[in-house]
Formats: C-alpha cells, structure tokens, sequence
C-alpha cells in the first residue's frame, strides 16, 4: 500500500537551492472552482473528493468568509481559507477572522504560493477587523517560520484550538495586528 500523502511540507530552513519564486495569480473563489480544488486537496491530504468538495463547496461564497485560489498559468497552484469564528466554548480561542486552511499543490511548494495565499487572505481579514488569527500544528515549523515571517506572534500552545486538535498534540495560536 503506498504511504499517504505528507500533510506538511518537508520542513528547510535553509535549503542548499530553492525552486524559483512563482508569481501566481489570486483570486476569489466560484463554484466553478470546487471540483479543482477538492483534487487538489485529495491529492495533497488524501481523503475523497466528493467529501472535500462537499466541505469547500459551503466554504465558498460564504458570507463573512473567503477562499482563495492561486493559479499560475492555467495551473491551480493552491488555495485557502480565511473565516470568521466565533470564540470557542472550550478552548477560548478568541472570536476572529482565521486563517483556516492552505494548501498548496505538491510542484508548487517552496515557492511562495502558500505566503501569497496568507498575505492575500490578511489584507481582506483586515477590510473587516484589525486582527486576523490563525492556528498551526507545532510539528508544522514550516509554517510557523511563514506566520511569524508575516508579522505574526505566538499567543499561546495547546491541545486544541477553535475544537481542532493537532498532530504531535499541540497547537499554536497566532495573531497579526493590522498597522495603524
């Protein structure tokens, strides 16, 4: 049976080489951008496609949520998920816009799509409030580095964050302030 897909990125802090930059091309999402995506995610995090495109059909043109789309060339590259939260009953992550998801297309990783994607999704989390939060698993340190590389900063560690829990048990909530 073949391994599953790697849900993070291999983590390299300071590769010896890197593939060039993308540019890619961001854009909010349609209904005629769900099929796509949910192959891309199945492809990236395993799972069915009929469940992922179930899960990012509601996601999309979903009132006081976005989700983004990063194509380079005809290419679907990536996509995320920026939505409003209300604070969590158990946890107390705080009521927000987070950052809820981002993947990005195995051949397009390390190239700067996955911060495109999280630039994209702040700048129209701060059109509504001045803070944007987010969550990541800490055995993901790729995306730390990213987060914290953005203006982020770690607020706390913990089991589970808005009712999602982590890989390697722990999570970490993040937060970035719009400037002034």
């Amino acid at each position: 049976m073949p391994d599953a897909p790697s849900v993070f990125a291999d983590y390299q802090p300071e590769p010896h080489s890197r593939p060039d930059a993308a540019e890619p091309t961001l854009a909010e999402a349609t209904a005629a951008d769900v099929a796509g995506l949910a192959e891309l995610q199945t492809s990236a995090r395993g799972g069915l496609v009929a469940e992922w495109a179930a899960r990012i059909g509601r996601a999309v043109g979903r009132e006081r949520n976005a989700v983004v789309v990063a194509r380079v060339g005809q290419e679907l590259a990536g996509y995320a998920t920026v939505a409003r939260l209300a604070e969590h009953p158990d946890d107390h992550a705080p009521a927000g816009y987070y950052l809820v998801g981002v993947t990005v297309a195995t051949g397009w990783r390390r190239r700067g799509i996955g911060t495109a994607l999280t630039r994209w999704r702040m700048d129209w989390a701060w059109q509504h409030d001045p803070d944007v939060w987010c969550f990541v698993s800490a055995a993901n340190p790729a995306s730390i580095d990213m987060h914290l590389e953005l203006g982020f900063t770690e607020l706390r560690r913990g089991p589970q964050f808005q009712g999602i829990t982590f890989s390697g048990q722990e999570g970490v909530l993040l937060r970035a302030r719009r400037s002034a």
